[in-house]
């Protein structure tokens, strides 16, 4: 199970990080608070990725059965509706950006790494 988690989770994510410091390396500016929601939506994307490659996943679709697709379904859905509560964050945001918001930003992109990978965990 665990080599799962790696191959659907571990291994987006570690490729989101080296993104994240190709970016961050390639910026004029340095990584501040300001950068914490861009970071969150990158996380979301690797989300639905990831949803994509698990809900392929023949071990899965076996335990869930045929209500994988809708299991399927309903994680996309769940992390578009973050993306658009951090889209929306991000269209009000007010400068300079708060510690506070930058860790709800960042808490709410992980959240849509956890959803998928606890999917992926309880289902196999």
């Amino acid at each position: 199970m665990w080599i799962e988690i790696l191959a659907h989770i571990g291994i987006p994510f570690a490729a989101g990080l080296v993104l994240l410091l190709i970016i961050a390396a390639s910026d004029k500016s340095p990584i501040a608070w300001e950068n914490c929601n861009d970071i969150a939506l990158d996380l979301t994307i690797l989300s639905v990725g990831a949803s994509g490659g698990i809900f392929a996943n023949p071990t899965l679709i076996k335990h869930l059965g045929e209500n994988a697709a809708i299991y399927g379904i309903l994680v996309v859905l769940c992390d578009f509706v973050l993306v658009g509560l951090l889209v929306y964050i991000r269209r009000w945001r007010k400068s300079p950006v708060s510690a506070a918001s930058a860790v709800r930003d960042l808490f709410l992109g992980l959240l849509t790494v956890g959803l998928t990978a606890g999917v992926l965990y309880f289902g196999l």
